[in-house]
């Protein structure tokens, strides 16, 4: 049976590579989505928690609204009240703002930092230039200006405004871009608000003793711990699920309906030799398993393909761009593969049982 299915395909070479394309590409559109979907938000939060802070204060509800919304509501001046709590080494009040980017695809961050805070708590350091001080200045770190080619004069266009890059930073920390806090909070019109307030313990294993103190102060805020942020803003976005799942159903669908088509316009050509298979005594039951087992190896050999290209895409990503973050879990992958089998299996089965039921006087006088 095996010689058999394997000249089947041969005998088509260009049907069956246009089949297996047809399934690479919906293999690829899942792990290229959801890779680049899930790889956007672990980044974020790997660059957050670069910052050095161990807890994050926000106003209540605002961390899943803040993943897209861009108005700061957390009043600046609990940060003296924080600083005041035991077992607290630093504070200090950042804004992030959201924007698309210049390319119109994608968004980018900019980030208000009241610089000494942020600088001694982070680590962070202007390695060339000076820190941003006027409203048409900011800073930006080493991986943003290689990928922009920008250096310290250069000028960057955000929201419409030419900003001028006065210094460049490193290590990576958080967002690439950063302005003053009070010139961002003077630009999109929040005078004494911020998005969060970081929190850096004195001792990193006292971290849930000083999250308690901060929750007695402050018991309507909003806590989160750092450490916590990937899992956080991996679960956070429901409506990102959603999509991703509409994304792998209708990807299926594709991989299904491409191999009906192929299989069914396959039987129709091949009737004559079905029709002398089942003269020799060929059974139905193994008529549907040749059709099957042809589906399935389209399948798994698009499916194979398709992953492939979903590498060599991601390696573009990465060598064009400075987005690391995507990646491919091994679960999302064995998901992949069991899409291409039940898709391929569910997609030759009419193709099959029509092949299985055709009269063999019938299919020998076929046309």
């Amino acid at each position: 049976m095996d010689s058999l299915v394997w000249a089947n395909l041969q005998h088509r070479p260009t049907r069956s590579l246009a089949t297996a394309i047809g399934v690479a590409i919906g293999t690829m559109l899942i792990l290229m989505t959801v890779g680049l979907a899930r790889g956007v938000l672990a980044e974020r939060a790997t660059r957050e928690a670069r910052v050095g802070a161990h807890i994050m204060v926000r106003a209540a509800g605002s961390f899943t609204a803040g993943l897209s919304g861009n108005q700061p509501s957390y009043p600046v001046a609990n940060v003296e009240k924080l600083k005041k709590i035991e077992g607290i080494r630093a504070v200090t009040p950042v804004i992030q703002y959201v924007m698309p980017a210049e390319s119109g695809f994608g968004f980018r961050m900019m980030e208000g930092v009241d610089w000494p805070s942020y600088s001694e708590m982070s680590g962070v350091q202007i390695v060339k230039g000076r820190t941003a001080q006027a409203i048409s200045e900011i800073v930006i770190d080493r991986e943003q200006a290689k990928s922009k080619k920008l250096d310290v004069g250069g000028t960057f266009e955000l929201m419409g405004r030419k900003y001028t890059v006065v210094g460049i930073y490193d290590p990576e920390s958080s967002a690439r871009i950063k302005i003053p806090l009070n010139n961002l909070q003077e630009i999109i019109n929040a005078p004494g608000q911020c998005t969060m307030v970081l929190v850096q313990c004195e001792n990193e294993n006292q971290q849930e003793a000083v999250f308690k103190r901060i929750r007695d102060v402050f018991p309507n805020d909003q806590l989160v711990l750092m450490r916590d942020l990937p899992n956080l803003y991996a679960n956070g976005l429901p409506a990102l699920d959603r999509f991703l799942q509409v994304v792998i159903g209708l990807s299926a669908v594709i991989s299904t309906m491409i191999i009906l088509l192929a299989m069914y316009t396959t039987i129709t050509e091949r009737t004559r030799e079905i029709g002398v298979l089942k003269s020799l005594g060929a059974t139905n039951g193994f008529i549907v398993m040749i059709i099957e087992q042809e589906a399935l190896l389209l399948s798994v050999g698009g499916t194979l393909l398709g992953i492939l290209l979903a590498f060599g895409g991601r390696f573009l990503v990465t060598t064009f761009t400075n987005f690391r973050g995507m990646t491919f879990d091994p679960s999302l992958i064995l998901m992949v593969f069991g899409v291409a089998i039940v898709g391929g299996a569910l997609g030759a089965l009419y193709p099959a049982l029509r092949a299985a039921r055709l009269d063999p006087v019938k299919a020998l006088n076929y046309e």
